[in-house]
């Protein structure tokens, strides 16, 4: 099975759309490596271009975005004030799925993801859980006590990305592909935000998270 099936899903991407060979080994010409890491550049090559994938709260930035930055890191994505980054080591480029880091205000580089796919899939469910159709359109303060009654409800996700906008660490939860629950936790504050992308899967997950949390 594809290993984006999930983000596939989330986002129902029916007919993915990506960019061409040449665009892609320009965009790593351009960075001043000699190929992209092949997990980046499968991804790039496959999904790239697929509408459904863009105008997110946070974006993928592109091989027809890449600089020639003086920067010991490959930038492939960032947060919609450009605050936040996530890039892959140049030195580990020739890794074909490298561990992802990220840095706030051009500050320290910390490691957020042990791979480019696992940063991906995280990524793109924690993008959707702010961005699908039906959603909260709120974000939440929550306790540690409703975190663990989370826990106990829904499934969590496998991947996870830590360190993102000021050391936020982020999990994620969802029992299928319909929907995504995100929890970021930093210094014992947790905030919580969810959506779906069918009516009916966000009644039954706002069945369960309508009574927890306040508004930030």
């Amino acid at each position: 099975m594809d290993k984006y099936t999930e983000i596939m899903e989330l986002f129902q991407v029916t007919s993915p759309v990506g960019y061409s060979v040449e665009e892609v080994e320009a965009a790593a010409a351009e960075v001043g490596v000699e190929d992209l890491p092949l997990e980046l550049k499968s991804f790039f090559l496959k999904y790239g271009k697929s509408p459904e994938l863009q105008g997110l709260q946070d974006s993928l930035i592109l091989p027809d975005r890449f600089e020639s930055l003086e920067s010991d890191y490959i930038i492939f994505y960032e947060e919609n004030q450009a605050v936040c980054q996530a890039g892959v080591k140049k030195s580990e480029a020739c890794l074909p799925d490298p561990p992802v880091y990220v840095s706030a205000d051009g500050g320290e580089w910390k490691k957020s993801s042990p791979s480019v796919s696992d940063f991906l899939v995280a990524m793109y469910g924690y993008q959707a859980s702010i961005c699908l159709p039906f959603n909260t359109e709120e974000f939440y303060w929550i306790t540690q006590e409703e975190k663990e009654k989370i826990e106990k409800i829904f499934t969590e996700r496998p991947q996870r990305f830590d360190n993102w906008l000021y050391d936020w660490n982020v999990t994620l939860f969802g029992d299928n592909n319909e929907g995504r629950i995100a929890l970021m936790e930093n210094g014992g504050e947790i905030q919580m935000q969810y959506s779906a992308n069918t009516e009916s899967e966000f009644k039954r997950m706002n069945s369960y998270l309508e009574s927890i949390g306040e508004p930030i």
